[in-house]
């Protein structure tokens, strides 16, 4: 992944480290079926690992996978977790082949991984969802200040679409909107989907 050469994530995850959880988390549980019968989680880019934990707090296995080795450290709870979390080491786009999950989880990585990487590496985190798993991603839009740089996907609706098309859309949101990126000004076109598998 050439972009996680040109950032600090070690730096940037420990900045965000005190952030609490995405309410995007609490979405894809009860789209899976609440607390009831939690299963396996796969967060792709874990980043400071509120997220994963808030997984593990509910009872799921996650698997977190990210770059930034320093993660495995931030990813150590108490007994309030009824689940756990296995930290995975190196880029998403190098995985052959993901564990089976109920949910597939990741927000701002995705997109991160160039348009040939995603490609594949899309259709292998659909492989590890049976029918009726959830899918709960972020993908970049083509209004993105990062649309002209050929390492980074940025998609525009109808290709999302198509990405989707053996899922139940359940909500779709967009962000579109200026704002910063570490030091930087950025414009964020970010296109988040929560959707079931149908078959």
């Amino acid at each position: 992944m050439d972009t996680a050469q040109k950032v600090d994530w070690a730096a940037l995850n420990a900045h965000a480290a005190g952030r609490p959880a995405r309410r995007l988390v609490s979405r894809a549980i009860a789209t899976a079926g609440g607390q009831r019968h939690p299963g396996v989680v796969l967060d792709l880019g874990a980043g400071a690992g509120a997220d994963s934990l808030q997984f593990a707090r509910h009872g799921w296995t996650v698997h977190a996978y990210d770059t930034d080795d320093t993660l495995a450290a931030r990813l150590v709870e108490n007994e309030r977790m009824s689940g756990s979390v296995r930290f995975h080491h190196g880029d998403i786009a190098e995985v052959e082949e993901f564990p089976a999950a109920q949910i597939v989880y990741s927000t701002y990585t995705l997109s991160l991984l160039g348009p040939e990487a995603l490609a594949v590496t899309w259709q292998r985190l659909v492989d590890a969802l049976p029918r009726g798993g959830v899918m709960a991603v972020d993908v970049f839009g083509v209004n993105d200040t990062w649309a002209d740089r050929p390492d980074i996907a940025t998609l525009p609706l109808e290709q999302v679409d198509e990405m989707f098309r053996d899922f139940q859309v359940i909500d779709r949101s967009i962000r579109d909107e200026d704002g910063r990126f570490l030091e930087d000004r950025k414009h964020w076109h970010v296109i988040t989907t929560l959707a079931r598998k149908l078959r």
